[in-house]
């Protein structure tokens, strides 16, 4: 007996073979992005111990050791997050690219299906020529969609497989939670590049505390004096419009959320159709075609469904990688 449509939608997992997101999360500690970035934290904790372990170390010399290992951190946090956002996209690209085969296939088959009707219609006066022509028209278009489809799954899977190996990916099966309100805070606080501002900052204002004003000339002390005002007026800048952007982009994680509950609505919905429709094919109520309909109907729903997955966990780890 067929298996319904939606339980062959397990496809690799059912046959235990698939291998799921966190899984290939893990991979990212491997990126050369990440481990380049790990042996500089490595190399600046060294020096750092060197620094404090020299006896004609300055208050300077350790302020900027200290500076130096932070941040290669926060550059190394933000590696792992860039590559995590990466294997992402290229896993949900082949999740998608994988379903969208699976449509166009069915869609194939809907195609070729009515136009052996239209065939059989012309032949018996049922139909004109022009109806012939626009359905094999209509198969052709699909047969050319199908190869367009397999040639950009091959690409997703190779862009796959170049950040974490050969790898079948399956369905995202959860989603992670909306973050906390603080996320924002956070992110700004660890961004390597406001980081560096700041550090740039305290290293002027602790030169501009060493300098005896009996001893230093006035004008060297109003060019540090400078310095320091236009560098903490770029750090406020670069802070306030990277506000906006996480801001922006924090907003948009929910109404994301919201589209994969309507997208499971209709999922189920679309479940649901097909069963019924499959029903009368069964009772000889239904035709052929119509019953292909459905289940090419359903696995629209179920594309749909993953895209809307997706669209969420990009932007979610998108904004985790602005760091």
């Amino acid at each position: 007996m067929k298996k319904p449509l939606f339980a062959l939608a397990l496809g690799l997992t059912a046959l235990g073979l698939a291998q799921p997101l966190p899984e290939a999360l893990k991979k990212a500690q491997e990126a050369p992005a990440v481990v380049n970035a790990r042996l500089e934290v490595q190399a600046k904790a060294r020096d750092l111990d060197r620094t404090l372990k020299d006896p004609l170390r300055t208050a300077l010399d350790e302020l900027q050791a200290r500076q130096a290992l932070e941040l290669a951190e926060a550059r190394l946090r933000r590696a792992l997050a860039q590559a995590e956002n990466e294997i992402v996209a290229a896993y949900t690209q082949v999740v998608e690219a994988r379903l969208q085969v699976r449509v166009l296939e069915k869609a194939l088959e809907v195609a070729e299906l009515s136009l052996k009707a239209t065939e059989v219609r012309v032949k018996g006066g049922g139909a004109t020529s022009l109806d012939l022509l626009e359905a094999q028209n209509r198969a052709q278009e699909a047969r050319k969609n199908l190869d367009q489809a397999q040639r950009a799954l091959e690409s997703a899977q190779a862009q796959l497989a170049n950040l974490v190996g050969p790898w079948e990916p399956e369905p995202v099966a959860d989603l992670p939670g909306l973050p906390e309100a603080g996320l924002v805070e956070a992110l700004l606080e660890e961004n390597a590049d406001l980081l560096q501002l700041r550090h740039s900052l305290a290293l002027l204002k602790a030169q501009r505390a060493l300098l005896d004003e009996s001893f230093a000339a006035r004008k060297d002390i109003d060019a540090l004096e400078d310095q320091i005002a236009a560098l903490a007026t770029q750090l406020d800048g670069a802070a306030s419009s990277l506000r906006v952007g996480l801001e922006a982009r924090f907003r948009g994680l929910p109404p994301l959320l919201e589209g994969v509950r309507r997208a499971e609505e209709a999922l189920e919905a679309a479940k649901k159709r097909y069963e019924a429709e499959r029903a009368r094919f069964a009772a000889g109520l239904a035709s052929r075609l119509a019953l292909l309909q459905q289940e090419l109907n359903l696995l629209q729903a179920e594309l749909a469904l993953e895209q809307a997955k997706h669209a969420y966990l990009k932007a979610y780890y998108g904004l985790l990688a602005t760091r």
